[in-house]
């Protein structure tokens, strides 16, 4: 390859023309993780909307971008900054891996079940990790309510939704998750619980 190079560089610098300098820089380009610049100076968007959300954890000091890794149609499956993973089932968090004290597993069903009807009561389920790595289980009864309309930031675009809290009570444990919801009930924009010390996931389409 080096010394493909080199040859294309000797027959630019005797004058092989415009071609041999586009042809050095096609060979330069895979090299360095480079493409030319599109006609008229257009660049590539960095991230494709359709697959990825704008997140942030505040207790962790941790905001970004998270790009889409595992679809399977319901469920969805994201990496975010400093590389955890987060899995949305229909819009609501079922699990996270890679911040430690994670959210092994969630039942969420109900919860999601009311924010369709409009509002009502659920009961909601989480799998955690205790000190000495062992699968903890605890049940929440939540109540789910609709607060009104709100206009959210999603990125480039501020769009009205409808806002649901949920808030959920469990033995010594108390948390709110809030949702934005479009008029189609598809969940555009979220706050939801992890665990004690990780708190509240933000996770909103772009």
């Amino acid at each position: 390859m080096t010394g493909a190079l080199t040859a294309l560089a000797l027959l630019a610098g005797c004058g092989g023309g415009a071609g041999v300098t586009a042809a050095l820089q096609g060979a330069i380009a895979p090299l360095v993780g480079t493409q030319a610049a599109p006609a008229g100076g257009a660049v590539a968007a960095p991230a494709n909307a359709a697959t990825s959300r704008r997140v942030e954890i505040a207790a962790l000091g941790l905001s970004g971008t998270a790009r889409q890794v595992i679809d399977n149609g319901v469920s969805k499956s994201f990496s975010g900054p400093a590389g955890f993973t987060y899995t949305l089932r229909d819009g609501m968090l079922v699990s996270t891996r890679g911040l430690g004290p994670d959210l092994m597993a969630a039942d969420a069903r109900q919860s999601r079940a009311a924010l369709r009807a409009g509002g009502g009561q659920a009961v909601r389920v989480h799998e955690t990790l205790d000190g000495l790595d062992r699968i903890e289980r605890a049940e929440f009864n939540c109540t789910v309510s609709l607060q009104g309309t709100e206009a959210v930031n999603l990125g480039n675009r501020q769009v009205t939704a409808r806002r649901f809290d949920e808030e959920c009570q469990g033995t010594g444990l108390i948390f709110t998750n809030y949702y934005w919801l479009d008029a189609a009930g598809e969940i555009i924009s979220s706050r939801q619980f992890i665990s004690q010390s990780v708190a509240y996931l933000r996770s909103s389409d772009l």
